[in-house]
């Protein structure tokens, strides 16, 4: 049975002079590439504009609905009067480093008690989404804006004064 210095002066077409340094060489140069290649891929999400609702007066008698749609229009299921007419839809500037296709979610975190976000819709590349997750979407390359609204619902048992419903939207490649 051939020594190991005998198998690797077979491998390497005898050209080892001292087997161990020369692999130590070529085992270093291996951990150079290995660390030169890239590691991760980078997604970043710009905020331009979180989404926002007008001011209102709470209904007494029923829940209190407004709707911003993702154009930054409010919707026809709004059935409260507005205290003013500052409100539009979330805008976000995403771009990406790869080619890699991406999935996008959008879920409320219910930090208002007896208020809901309800009816989520993500506008990307021309496109509408309304369930989340969603999965296999395009790469946004050097950057695609991503639009969100949504309807907000005020309980009827709901307290009345500033509330500030929270949501989360992550961008992630697959």
């Amino acid at each position: 049975m051939p020594n190991i210095k005998q198998l690797l002066k077979t491998h390497l077409g005898g050209h080892l002079n001292k087997p161990s340094t020369q692999l130590i060489r070529h085992i270093a140069m291996i951990g150079v590439i290995l660390l030169s290649l890239p590691v991760s891929a980078s997604i970043t999400i710009t905020e331009i504009q979180p989404l926002k609702y007008p001011s209102v007066i709470k209904n007494l008698t029923r829940s209190t609905t407004v709707t911003v749609n993702w154009k930054g229009e409010l919707g026809n299921s709004t059935n409260a009067t507005l205290l003013d007419n500052d409100y539009h839809q979330g805008r976000y500037l995403v771009t990406s480093d790869t080619n890699s296709p991406i999935t996008i979610n959008f879920f409320q975190l219910a930090n208002e008690t007896k208020i809901n976000l309800k009816t989520l819709r993500v506008r990307y590349k021309n496109k509408t989404y309304k369930g989340f997750p969603v999965s296999g979407l395009d790469n946004p390359g050097n950057g695609e804006y991503v639009d969100i609204g949504a309807k907000v619902v005020a309980g009827r048992k709901s307290t009345a004064g500033q509330k500030y419903p929270r949501y989360t939207l992550t961008i992630e490649e697959q």
